[in-house]
């Protein structure tokens, strides 16, 4: 559908939802929580979305920040929207990584609410966000750490010379980099209170 010329969000944000019904369902099971977590992450996505369109366009950001997108504009007929692309790819890239803490805190809010039905709305909720939040942390530390991973050949590459710190961050390539894991960062941290709530 991209190669056709459809618009790359929508494209993105509806093969998302279906990937995240899918994962979700699947191997969950069809259940409430199951349900939750599913709305929890769409919502999720959409707020993600807007937040990775808005910093894509204040930082300038072009989608040409490697090497296959440059062939694939030189050998593809169709005119393809690269900042779309660049959207899609911060929003497919984030969605497993949501799935994983909306699941959690669907199951940690039944869990508690199941083991002690005594508790008000309000105490279990603030007993899931303690839990969210820790896991939180922890996936933020996995993001960074896959990106800073995939990006590990071209960190070497600029170590290697005396570019100033500046220099090196202003590079789209590291900037498109930094750009999806605060924002992905920031992804994760608006699903717990959302699918909490």
């Amino acid at each position: 559908m991209l190669t056709k010329g459809y618009s790359p969000i929508l494209v993105s944000v509806s093969f998302a939802s279906v990937i995240l019904f899918m994962a979700i369902y699947f191997t969950h099971g069809f259940n409430r929580e199951s349900t939750v977590a599913f709305l929890g992450t769409v919502i999720a996505v959409i707020f993600t979305g807007l937040l990775a369109f808005f910093s894509v366009y204040i930082m300038q950001l072009t989608g040409f920040d490697t090497e296959e997108t440059i062939f694939l504009n030189l050998g593809n007929s169709v005119k393809l929207n690269f900042h779309g692309l660049l959207l899609g790819g911060i929003l497919i890239g984030v969605l497993g990584i949501l799935d994983d803490i909306a699941v959690t805190q669907s199951a940690v809010v039944s869990e508690i609410y199941n083991s002690a039905s005594h508790l008000t709305r309000k105490e279990v909720y603030k007993k899931a966000m303690r839990v969210g939040r820790e896991h939180v942390s922890a996936l933020v530390n996995t993001l960074v750490l896959a990106y800073a991973g995939a990006s590990l050949p071209l960190l070497l590459l600029f170590s290697n010379y005396d570019y100033p710190f500046r220099f090196v961050i202003s590079q789209e390539l590291f900037a498109t980099e930094i750009v999806r894991t605060i924002v992905g960062s920031i992804g994760l941290v608006l699903t717990v209170p959302i699918t909490t709530f």
